[in-house]
């Protein structure tokens, strides 16, 4: 494992972990960690998250139930070049189990109370998964507008506790904010606490296992995107490892009734000023079955940079694509046996847009599958995927 330090994005200024914002400048927090070999980037005989944990921040315990090495295969419609990665499948249905098994560790190493959210569902499941695998307790704040009862009955079964807050997920991160600390571990999954990105990095690593080769293409579904910006710094370290020459073009894709990122990815320059200006500017969320990833970042709109940097530094772009289409990519998806949520279908309806089709790499792509559609009644409805 890697040691690491807590530092700010913005200024530099560094933190002692856990910590959640800058205090010289209130922009947010990232982690630096020590450089990889080739050989912190394969796989041990560890479970889990941890068969990869040379790549991961270190942490003296390693909760686990199993997340990671997750099946990546051919879509049968889309020629042999182009693959879903299927973080549907990990133990509590999505990618976040990466993450929460990371967090319920370093919960454990500092001995904290539980483990505290803001979640539109997929993260109020997985932290409520891991906080009673680590025998730690769960406290969730979820958005009334988030359409998500049925993971947070299941959430509700692990032990977690839930409270509903009106309004939208921005209101939930507002909750969960004011809730942190004394024993509670903030894990809300944009990136509030910097240590959650950082266990997608193995992601990278599990591609290239995979494929044989660095793919041109990953299709990422994002809210306020650290998914994305984790998997981009696994390919980072591969390229740092000497491993791979190349990273792949990360293209985010988010939903048209709540994209904020593709709205700030196309007001100009693609630089910071221009984008921090676009991401303040007040527009309205409309219905989408795509809840998993409808965020619109108000009150913590700065996060969406560190997003939308690793898009430009990857040579990617963010794209945002229409209900009928996410509706057509869930059918198009469950024709082949694959089951998953509508924020995860999203992916396959970007890569159908003209702008990422017509790629200069677009010729190996991988789609990554969040979320399981068990989850989420939306898809089995009109409205949804039926």
């Amino acid at each position: 494992m890697r040691s690491f330090t807590t530092g700010c994005a913005r200024c530099g200024h560094v933190a002692a972990f856990p910590a959640y914002r800058c205090r010289a400048c209130a922009s947010p927090l990232v982690l630096d960690l020590a450089p990889v070999s080739a050989a912190d980037c394969r796989p041990t005989s560890g479970r889990g998250l941890w068969r990869y944990g040379r790549m991961l921040p270190r942490v003296r315990h390693s909760v686990t139930l199993g997340e990671g090495a997750t099946p990546l295969l051919p879509l049968r419609h889309g020629g042999a070049t182009t693959h879903v990665k299927l973080e549907s499948v990990n133990p509590s249905l999505s990618f976040k189990d990466r993450a929460m098994a990371l967090a319920a560790s370093a919960a454990l190493d500092h001995g904290m109370t539980g483990l505290v959210l803001a979640s539109t569902g997929n993260a109020a499941v997985s932290a409520a998964t891991y906080a009673a695998a680590a025998g730690r307790r769960c406290r969730i704040f979820c958005a009334t507008g988030s359409n998500a009862g049925s993971k947070l009955a299941t959430a509700r079964a692990h032990g977690a506790e839930v409270e509903l807050v009106a309004g939208h997920y921005s209101d939930a991160y507002a909750a969960a904010t004011r809730a942190e600390g004394e024993g509670w571990l903030n894990v809300t999954t944009t990136y509030r606490n910097p240590l959650l990105t950082e266990a997608y990095r193995p992601i990278a690593a599990e591609l290239v296992d995979d494929l044989g080769d660095v793919p041109d293409v990953v299709v990422v579904p994002v809210g306020a995107g650290p998914l994305l910006r984790g998997i981009w710094l696994g390919f980072t370290d591969l390229v740092a490892a000497g491993l791979t020459g190349r990273e792949p073009q990360m293209v985010g894709v988010q939903a048209e009734a709540c994209a904020p990122l593709a709205r700030a990815w196309g007001a100009g320059d693609r630089g910071r000023a221009e984008w921090a200006a676009a991401l303040r500017q007040p527009f309205e969320v409309g219905p989408t079955a795509a809840t998993a990833i409808a965020d619109a970042l108000r009150g913590y709109e700065d996060e969406g940079l560190l997003t939308l940097d690793a898009v430009r530094r990857s040579g990617g772009r963010i794209v945002a694509v229409g209900e009928p289409a996410i509706a057509e990519a869930g059918h198009r998806l469950a024709g082949e046996g694959l089951f998953v949520e509508p924020a995860a279908a999203a992916t396959l309806a970007a890569l159908r847009n003209p702008v990422v089709a017509g790629s200069e790499r677009a010729n190996a792509c991988v789609a990554v599958l969040t979320g399981h559609g068990a989850k989420e009644s939306s898809t089995l409805t009109a409205g949804g995927m039926a």
